[in-house]
């Protein structure tokens, strides 16, 4: 996080609660912290993606019309949610809230990430108005038989809807859906103690209305948006809301055996089971076909010598 991102997200703040009114140079404290502070951070917003107008008399921020971001969008599911146009990361909040005792199933939804996190320490690139960037926090009752089980079920959860709209996606263990070799989305899960308990902060991020040429030259060949791959153009806000009703319904049938019945749905559903694959395990990089996953969630990899690997942890690649 930079030296001037808490005046980036409090400005962010400030015009978002306005919903695209103009709001007076004063008002933004222009006139105290200096014009040119406040224009600099302003100019930031531009960069990550929001409709940020500025004119003599003020400043307002237009949302993007399938905003995501609104607490009365998820009111009919009865999810508790925290919404924010711009953020750190939304996991970094969900961690906090579950040590602050935050229900299950509440949603953390951010416009854009200014540190969005992926694994192994990687960013993940999320503009505004361009992808849907959530957290839910999943909170089991009984101890799970491993916390691998949970980015399986959310990775099938999110397949599973964008199938349903159109993309022929699969599950690349552990964590990633892809489209034809592309990163469509990206999962990263947190386990944080919660008193004598566990929970997991599940951070979701989907690439929806990007065009090739928006994304950034270094991952450009290795990502895909929705609105590239599906005939119509997806309404972020109705994919949140399908995402998060998918997840908590798999959750709530699966998470009272364990998750026990994921590994076996991940197997029949993933799309890459016989697929063949590049795994890099520490120091060790290998070769094979996919044989599915463990009851644990570990990866199953058939070597050409027809011995079977199991990598509990390691990076693959599928070589489609």
């Amino acid at each position: 996080m930079s030296a001037d991102d808490p005046l980036l997200l409090a400005l962010a703040m400030r015009l978002w609660e306005q919903r695209g009114q103009l709001l007076t140079w004063e008002h933004l404290g222009a006139d105290t912290r200096g014009h040119d502070v406040t224009v600099s951070a302003l100019s930031r917003l531009l960069e990550i993606g929001f409709d940020v107008r500025l004119s003599p008399s003020g400043v307002r921020l237009v949302p993007a019309a399938d905003t995501p971001c609104s607490h009365e969008l998820l009111d009919e599911l009865g999810i508790p949610s925290v919404c924010s146009p711009v953020v750190e990361s939304t996991n970094s909040i969900g961690v906090m809230l579950v040590k602050a005792g935050a229900a299950h199933g509440t949603v953390v939804l951010a416009e854009a990430q200014v540190c969005g996190r992926g694994r192994h320490g990687k960013s993940w690139f999320s503009p505004a108005g361009q992808g849907l960037w959530l957290s839910m926090l999943l909170c089991p009752t009984s101890e799970l038989p491993s916390p691998g089980l949970v980015s399986l079920l959310v990775g099938l959860c999110v397949a599973r809807v964008l199938r349903r709209r159109g993309a022929d996606v699969v599950l690349k263990w552990a964590n990633d859906v892809m489209w034809h070799g592309r990163k469509i989305c990206g999962i990263l899960v947190d386990r944080v103690a919660r008193g004598n308990d566990e929970a997991y902060v599940a951070g979701i991020g989907i690439n929806v209305h990007q065009s090739e040429e928006a994304f950034p030259p270094d991952i450009r060949a290795k990502s895909v948006s929705l609105d590239m791959v599906v005939p119509q153009e997806v309404d972020r806000a109705d994919l949140v809301l399908r995402v998060a009703r998918e997840i908590l319904a798999v959750w709530a049938a699966a998470e009272p055996e364990g998750l026990r019945m994921v590994p076996d749905q991940w197997n029949a559903e993933s799309g890459t089971v016989g697929m063949p694959v590049r795994v890099g395990a520490g120091s060790e990089l290998f070769s094979g076909t996919v044989a599915g996953v463990t009851g644990k969630g570990e990866l199953q990899v058939l070597r050409a010598d027809d011995t079977l690997r199991t990598v509990a942890s390691g990076h693959i690649e599928l070589m489609v």
